[in-house]
């Protein structure tokens, strides 16, 4: 399996339209698709509305993705957030330690709203139409929460190769939730689309994640990718 370099890309630089650790550029082989049992079809980018807290629209453009949140700040002041342009703009050390967890959340959406808009209308897509069990299994070993301390370099083959512990606790047609390693994860697809523009369609994945029977709560995310029928996901970028 090939991993790409691991990085973050920060929403403030995405917004300016500076990109880092991009992928190579790939053309799909269409002509050779075409004998792969019609399972090679254009799709659609799409972002999950539903599950940024059920806000009607995502609009037009990335500006126009508006909603209301109320944070607390570190002087105990309301913060009122109505866009992602806010959120790329204001930080997080006028966020209070208690919201970090809300905060991350509403970022990793904005970020996954960022992708969809920069997206191509269209990309060869290998995916299946809903996320389930079986292929979250197959998902790349880094694609986990990163919690800090040790990297994730050391982490190789398929998440369900190294967490032997993995189990499934809940799924719906865009998210699945697991438990693995004393932890408990919910991998929520955000967004599909051709986010490094390479014609093949990717996934945007959020990982809502708590540490059983121990405090720690936060969100993550992962972009990955497939390019074949019969090819292993891939990670794209992460945070």
């Amino acid at each position: 399996m090939i991993l790409k370099k691991l990085c973050w890309i920060p929403l403030a630089t995405i917004t300016l339209g500076v990109y880092g650790c991009q992928a190579a550029t790939i053309k799909p082989d269409t002509t050779q698709a075409t004998f792969d049992q019609g399972k090679v079809r254009q799709e659609a980018r799409w972002y999950n509305a539903k599950d940024f807290d059920d806000i009607d629209s995502i609009g037009d453009s990335y500006y126009g993705l508006v909603f209301e949140r109320s944070y607390a700040g570190v002087n105990n002041d309301k913060l009122e957030i109505t866009s992602c342009v806010e959120v790329a703009s204001l930080g997080d050390s006028k966020i209070i330690e208690r919201e970090f967890s809300r905060w991350n959340l509403l970022k990793v959406n904005c970020e996954a709203a960022i992708r969809y808009f920069d997206a191509p209308e269209k990309a060869v897509s290998y995916w299946p139409a809903n996320i389930d069990f079986a292929l979250l299994k197959t998902f790349p070993a880094t694609a986990t929460p990163y919690l800090g301390g040790q990297g994730l370099d050391g982490r190789h083959g398929t998440l369900s190769e190294l967490e032997p512990t993995l189990t499934l606790l809940a799924s719906t047609k865009h998210s699945v939730k697991v438990s693995y390693n004393a932890m408990v994860v919910d991998y929520v697809v955000m967004a599909r689309g051709d986010f490094n523009r390479d014609g093949y369609q990717d996934l945007f994945v959020r990982m809502d994640w708590y540490v059983e029977d121990a405090f720690g709560e936060g969100s993550d995310w992962v972009v990955i990718t497939k390019r074949a029928s019969d090819a292993a996901p891939m990670v794209l970028w992460r945070r």
